[in-house]
């Protein structure tokens, strides 16, 4: 539902805020005064492109901002999610188009950037706008067998679910059939292949990891001469044997020994430095332990140049695996235990494909079954929604049109039997379904997408909506001058049908006729206004009195209201 619209510096509007609410909300004003702005203000926010010419004059960008509220169970959180896009706690969808002077548009969702094609995708799940402009679901000839779908209810979506279920089933058996069905020759070759690499893989007796190992290993043998040197060097250095032949200074210990010789002779004076001297004997001891584990390291270093050709003669055999199979032993043995697995599939073919087989062919049964079974419903619902729309355009002064539902399918060698015929199929069945109208008489019924007048299309659409608005998971339709070329008493059953839509759906309407807008929940005015020399569009919600004069003023269709106009407006909208 459309919470809240904002408009800054677009096309006549300096700024406007809207707040729409659930219910039947209507849009009023003379002819020119900026109605069809806020209409393409919203479309803007449901994928419409945006042009430097609807930036207002003097201004460097047009904004518009939408708030709406969505279900978190709904359709579009899922699609949403799929975008990435979080609803929040609130479940409140933001979005925000702005089209600067340089040509550039920017659209945000929630604050995440997307492009034109995504929220066009996004505003599908909002937003049905009738009328002039065309963003019409119901114009769509894929979405007709949708609606069909939940007109029929909960029999025709559970067989609608059954068939989905089989038709998904029936893919994955046909991609399995299809990767199987190799020509002997071909399946040979792949399994010499497999066979070749997979002994090769084998003979090579790998662990797991043991290329890392032997990697450290060979850096360590490979050092053992520069490791043992400064093992020493370091032993010395602590310890200070040997430093007299080997130019070293003595030991760090011998220094710790003598300075605690000193501490102690000041220690027969002064007993104040005694915490000085237990630090110094616990870097001895320290110093002593470390210099006895870095001369058992030395001792223990060996050069071993017999280890050191075996492991490079074993690494290079590993580095020539790696070439072909993986960039370490880990993914090379992960790559050994999946050609294995398709050399067994491979050299079970025939058994596996003979199964898939037999798998196949009884679902397509299966499916052929539960389409034909889809189809029944489907008929039997499109002559009820047939004679139910026919009935509601006679209401709408359209007495000599017909509705009707059109049903085609096509045959293909690869599809399903359904009545005798082998047809294809898709995820909702054989049936392609289309919405046909003969708008006069004589007429054949033709798609809806191809009806010429702008009045007709919107009452077509608001007799199906009356229909469907239960079943329509769209929460918002925008009527958009849907009284073009009708009169009064005409005009009073559109008010009550889209008040009774209003009940189930959010409903916004333009309308020039009095007897729609007195029904609504909440009235705006668009009007015109001058100031400094510029014409601007002035939008104001009407309450009380004001909407008393404003559907006074379409009663008598100019500015100078009578008292008759004003008694005639207070009686449509039941004012005392």
């Amino acid at each position: 539902m459309l919470l809240e619209l904002h408009i800054k510096d677009y096309a006549l509007v300096d700024e406007a805020v809207l707040e729409f609410g659930p219910g039947f909300n209507v849009l009023t004003g003379e002819t020119g005064a900026g109605k069809s702005l806020i209409i393409g203000a919203v479309t803007l926010l449901l994928g419409g492109r945006g042009a430097t010419e609807q930036i207002r004059t003097g201004c460097s960008e047009a904004s518009v901002h939408g708030v709406f509220s969505v279900s978190k169970e709904g359709a579009l959180a899922k699609h949403l999610s799929g975008l990435g896009i979080d609803l929040g706690d609130d479940n409140t969808l933001i979005i925000s188009c702005t089209i600067s002077a340089s040509g550039r548009s920017q659209r945000r969702v929630n604050g995440s950037p997307v492009t034109q094609a995504m929220l066009a995708e996004i505003g599908e799940y909002l937003v049905d706008i009738h009328g002039q402009h065309e963003h019409q679901s119901l114009l769509k000839q894929k979405s007709h067998i949708g609606y069909l779908d939940n007109f029929s209810g909960d029999e025709g979506l559970g067989l609608k679910q059954q068939v989905n279920a089989y038709y998904r089933r029936l893919n994955r058996l046909q991609a399995s059939y299809r990767e199987l069905r190799l020509s002997e020759q071909e399946r040979e070759r792949r399994l010499d292949l497999l066979r070749y690499q997979s002994d090769e893989i084998d003979s090579a007796r790998l662990v797991a990891g043991e290329d890392v190992a032997l990697a450290k290993e060979q850096h360590v043998l490979a050092s053992a001469s520069e490791l043992h040197d400064r093992a020493s060097r370091a032993y010395s250095l602590l310890h200070g044997e040997d430093h007299a032949s080997s130019g070293i200074s003595p030991g760090v210990m011998d220094s710790i020994a003598a300075a605690l010789e000193e501490l102690e002779a000041i220690l027969s004076i002064d007993n104040s430095p005694s915490d000085s001297k237990e630090l110094l004997e616990t870097a001895l001891a320290a110093c002593d332990e470390a210099a006895r584990r870095i001369r058992q390291y030395r001792d223990g270093i060996d050069s071993d140049p017999a280890r050191l050709a075996e492991i490079e003669s074993r690494l290079f055999a590993i580095q020539r695996l790696k070439r072909k199979y993986g960039d370490t032993v880990d993914e090379i043995l992960e790559y050994r235990a999946e050609i294995g697995e398709e050399i067994r599939r491979l050299e079970s073919s025939s058994e596996e494909l003979a199964a898939i087989e037999k798998e196949i062919a009884k679902v397509r049964q299966d499916l052929g079954k539960a389409s034909e079974a889809l189809r029944n419903v489907r008929m039997r619902a499109a002559k009820v929604l047939s004679e139910r729309v026919s009935s509601e355009l006679q209401e709408l002064a359209m007495g000599s049109a017909l509705f009707n539902v059109d049903f085609r399918d096509a045959e293909d060698p690869d599809g399903v039997p359904v009545g005798g015929k082998t047809l294809a199929v898709t995820a909702s069945g054989v049936d392609i379904v289309e919405f046909l109208l003969s708008a006069n008489p004589g007429e054949p019924p033709k798609p809806l997408a191809r009806i010429a007048s702008g009045g007709e299309i919107s009452r077509v659409m608001l007799a199906l909506k009356t229909i469907l608005a239960s079943a329509d998971e769209v929460n918002t339709l925008i009527f958009d001058e849907i009284d073009a070329g009708i009169g009064g008493r005409t005009g009073t059953v559109i008010g009550e049908k889209l008040a009774a839509i209003g009940k189930v759906r959010q409903v916004i309407c333009v309308t020039h006729l009095p007897q729609i807008a007195c029904m609504a929940d909440i009235h705006y005015s668009i009007g015109k206004d001058v100031k400094d020399g510029r014409a601007y569009t002035v939008v104001t919600r009407l309450r009380d009195s004001d909407r008393v004069r404003e559907i006074a003023r379409m009663l008598g269709g100019h500015p100078e209201l009578t008292a008759t106009s004003i008694k005639h407006a207070k009686e449509m909208l039941k004012i005392g």
